[in-house]
């Protein structure tokens, strides 16, 4: 019996000893896994990391974009303008006195314009802040009530988010001299 017990141990701990190296393996597997796991993450964080900074990069070169096409835009209004025969000489001031300031207007429908001259024609000046600053700003050539209504998408358009944008205008008179610059009105968009 003392045999039999003795064997049985023996045959317990070979059996032991074979499913301990087989458990080291395969926590050696495991360990291999979450190894290279870590350096997937790792790299991944990298990647991520290098996409945000060009992310960053191209948002600031879409800006500086964005500042030159509103001052093409703005000489574009002066080049037409002079293409059409109009002077760039100064007449007599403007006042525009509707729509009036702080009012509220529809994004839809464009407001109604009155200067203090006769002139229909003028340029309309919108800008997103009350200095009418030359990267902030944009101006329409305008001829008609209909002619308004047709731009009125584009400043709206450019005031983006914004629900305050601030207009002026020069008028041109029918010599195609050009006023200075009008009284700004502070519009809330609605």
């Amino acid at each position: 019996m003392k045999k039999l017990i003795v064997s049985f141990v023996s045959v317990m701990v070979l059996f032991s000893t074979v499913y301990a190296a087989t458990t080291c393996d395969e926590v050696a597997t495991v360990n291999t896994s979450i190894e290279s796991l870590n350096t997937t993450v790792t790299n991944q964080q990298a990647l991520v990391s290098k996409l945000s900074d060009d992310i960053g990069i191209m948002s600031d070169r879409i800006l500086v974009m964005a500042d030159k096409i509103v001052a093409t835009e703005q000489l574009l209004a002066d080049t037409l303008l002079a293409i059409t025969g109009t002077t760039t000489s100064a007449s007599t001031g403007v006042v525009l006195s509707k729509p009036l300031d702080g009012s509220t207007q529809s994004k839809t429908v464009a407001p109604t314009m009155e200067l203090s001259t006769a002139s229909t024609t003028y340029l309309l000046y919108a800008s997103t802040e009350p200095t009418f600053s030359a990267g902030n700003t944009i101006s329409l050539y305008i001829e008609s009530t209909e002619s308004l209504s047709t731009s009125w998408t584009q400043v709206v358009n450019f005031a983006g988010t914004s629900t305050t944008i601030y207009i002026a205008v020069k008028s041109v008179d029918s010599n195609g001299k050009i006023s200075s610059l009008s009284n700004g009105v502070k519009i809330t968009l609605q």
